[in-house]
């Protein structure tokens, strides 16, 4: 048979996942691998292939793991091959019947997978240095080499267990120079009385099976303790009487320290260093369990975070991780005895408070916590101002297990963002409902997505001065299944908050040029679409490109459209509005804000960007005549876009009075009832028609 590069392992195990784990595992350690999920399967492929080691599973489909390590071992090749059992059950009648079919090492589950490839090629080493001291005089140079060479410590005791031999590594990991532990019981390695004891059961189990293996606590000659994990073996003589007994060991402080780590990220975050959802959900399940015995109250906060991924989107991951830490550091440092704060994942936490008291002392640390969270930040240099909204929900009123009452918190959490945030609300039942219909309409929107149930209705823009068309706004519809419209402002916030937002603005455009150049082929100019941008879509990185290349793609001009913008949107991020802006104006779009005056903008930096239009909002042009205040606003925005050479566009004229007011202020264009309704394409084209016939 041709030599191997690397030693072959069969893994026989029924678990796909468990073998490709293994599989993984060790090949990476340097192995080369075989499978089989079945005792016939296994056996084929052991006289096939004729593995190294083999790593069985106790429990197969087809039959038992001990009984086919029996038949392998009556198989010439199988005489003496070392093969690991695998099993999760760990106990002393388990492991001797292992044992007693011929296996050479037990494994338990879960498998330390970190260290399997690492105890694979020890249960080989350690066969390998047994059998060559089985051969004799002949090969005891290549047995010592093995012994020396072997990066675990090995120790050989004579028939009585005295220390006749030991390797370099035993030194090396215990500090004991050969010569001092020659003639000692290997006892002296033992760190403690409960080590002693462990050490006198494997000397029942050693004798009563030839092997064994397991962990011991041991000592350094300078008296540190270290986790070792040994694997013994008696040697006995012609006769059958012991004659030697190997053991090698390692040191597994590492490995320890390692499975401690896993351990701890399996119930805690990462990031945050904060209980995760599962240790979360034990405790709570504890508090709910010591409220019942106290009849006492236990309240649950849910937390979130306001408007966390601007601050991704705009700032990078990095900067808003940061902000999550300084968060749970904040959250951490609020809590009493008893208390535990989690992080449930994203900006999301969780308070558990246990005996938590009434209601207004729940409301009154609520309040605290929320103002504590609302204090300038300092992340990567910058300062950040972030608030939070809370959802309050307790036991026994709102829920009497851990799954409810996080639901019923999380509920009320959404009830405070819709208060406006940076508030906290208490769970009514009333809230489910809300929760539920809005759920439904976020998988609606998604299916209305997909079905293409939206619909684009334009509404013309007037040229105050004569009358001519200067363009129309793009306003998007959604006719549901029953064929009905849902207004925008019930279905936009939903997109924005779910994701969607960003695929329906896609379509948005790219159907505004599809009209657009339908409108163009049959005629009718159309001068300019004006599309709304949501803040999400403006605070990609790409956005600008993005846009640059989708009308690109769709052979539509840059100058056909016109981007509305939002004051908000524009300040969230100066300097970056700025250079998004500038690069717009560059692949040739025209930039309006839209409801211009209802925001904070700051007119020392709106000066800097990069702008065409201002649009006057509604509510200022709905009380012209009646609201000095008003009147005097009007007045100012368009005194404003006059010096900053901008024009101005009133929305929601609906008057001739209204109209002749704006006219003589200097409004350069309108769009209102008065002009007419948004229309869906085709009455749009036809009201475009008859328009143009009157106009001439």
């Amino acid at each position: 048979m041709e030599r191997r590069a690397n030693p072959l392992v069969l893994v026989v195990d029924d678990e796909l996942a468990a073998r490709l784990i293994t599989r993984a595992t060790l090949e990476e350690g340097g192995f080369e691998v075989v499978e089989a999920a079945s005792a016939a399967q296994a056996l084929a492929l052991f006289e096939d292939c004729h593995p190294d080691v083999v790593l069985l599973d106790v429990l197969l489909p087809d039959g038992d793991g001990v009984a086919l390590c029996e038949r392998i071992r009556t198989l010439p090749h199988g005489r003496d091959l070392p093969i690991a059992m695998v099993t999760g059950v760990n106990d002393n009648e388990s492991i001797q019947r292992a044992y007693q079919s011929g296996a050479t090492d037990f494994i338990t589950k879960p498998i330390a997978w970190g260290t399997l490839a690492h105890r694979t090629r020890f249960l080989l080493r350690a066969h390998q240095a047994m059998r060559e001291l089985a051969l004799g005089a002949m090969r005891m140079r290549l047995a010592a080499s093995v012994f020396e060479a072997s990066n675990d410590a090995i120790l050989i005791c004579d028939r009585h267990n005295r220390i006749i031999s030991t390797n370099a590594a035993f030194t090396r990991i215990s500090g004991h120079p050969a010569q001092s532990v020659l003639g000692q019981d290997p006892a002296l390695l033992f760190a403690d009385v409960g080590a002693r004891i462990q050490y006198q059961t494997m000397w029942e189990t050693l004798a009563a099976n030839n092997a064994w293996q397991g962990e011991f606590t041991c000592r350094r000659r300078n008296g540190d303790t270290f986790p070792a994990w040994f694997s013994m073996s008696l040697c006995r003589d012609a006769e059958g009487e012991p004659e030697h007994y190997i053991a090698l060991f390692t040191d597994i402080s590492l490995r320890k320290v390692q499975e401690q780590r896993i351990a701890h990220l399996a119930f805690h975050d990462e990031l945050t260093g904060l209980p995760n959802r599962r240790l979360v959900a034990d405790r709570l399940a504890v508090a709910l369990a010591q409220g019942k015995r106290d009849d006492s109250q236990v309240a649950v906060l849910f937390v979130d975070i306001d408007r966390f991924k601007n601050i991704n989107d705009s700032l990078g991951h990095a900067c808003g991780d940061q902000l999550l830490q300084q968060v749970a550091q904040r959250l951490h440092g609020a809590l009493r005895g008893g208390d535990t704060v989690g992080r449930m994942g994203g900006d999301e936490f969780v308070l558990l408070c246990p005996g938590a008291g009434h209601g207004a002392a729940i409301a009154a640390r609520a309040q605290a916590m929320l103002a504590h969270l609302a204090e300038p930040y300092e992340v990567m240099g910058m300062r950040l101002h972030v608030s939070a909204s809370m959802g309050i929900a307790c036991y026994p009123d709102d829920g009497d297990t851990p799954e409810v009452l996080v639901r019923n918190a999380d509920a009320a959490m959404y009830l405070a963002k819709e208060q406006g945030r940076n508030n906290f609300q208490f769970y009514a039942p009333e809230l489910n409902a809300s929760i539920l219909s809005r759920l439904k309409l976020e998988m609606e929107l998604r299916r209305a997505l997909e079905a293409g149930q939206f619909e684009l209705y334009y509404q013309p823009k007037l040229a105050m001065a004569d009358g001519r068309l200067t363009g129309a706004e793009v306003l998007i519809r959604w006719r549901n299944d029953e064929g009905q419209l849902v207004p925008p402002n019930r279905f936009i916030p939903v997109a924005e908050e779910c994701g969607l937002i960003g695929a329906i603005g896609d379509w948005v455009l790219a159907e505004s040029c599809r009209q657009h150049a339908a409108w163009r082929a049959a005629g009718l100019a159309v001068p300019v679409l004006a599309v709304n941008v949501s803040a999400r879509q403006f605070a990609q990185p790409e956005f600008a490109d993005n846009m640059g290349r989708m009308l690109a793609e769709l052979g539509t001009p840059p100058a056909a459209i016109e981007l509305e913008l939002t004051e908000s949107m524009l300040m969230a991020d100066v300097r970056r509005t700025a250079a998004t802006l500038e690069r717009l104006k560059a692949l040739g779009f025209s930039i309006a804000i839209d409801d211009f005056g209802t925001g904070f903008s700051s007119l020392n930096y709106l000066r800097h960007f990069r702008l065409d239009v201002l649009k006057i909002d509604q509510s200022f042009v709905r009380e012209l005549l009646q609201d000095r205040a008003a009147l005097a606003i009007v007045q100012s925005i368009i005194a404003l876009a006059r010096a900053l050479s901008l024009q101005t566009v009133a929305e929601g004229v609906e008057t001739e009075a209204q109209r002749a007011l704006l006219q003589d202020q200097g409004c350069d264009a309108m769009q209102g009832y008065l002009v007419a309704r948004p229309l869906p394409a085709a009455d749009f084209a036809a009201w475009l028609r008859a328009y143009n016939r009157n106009l001439t």
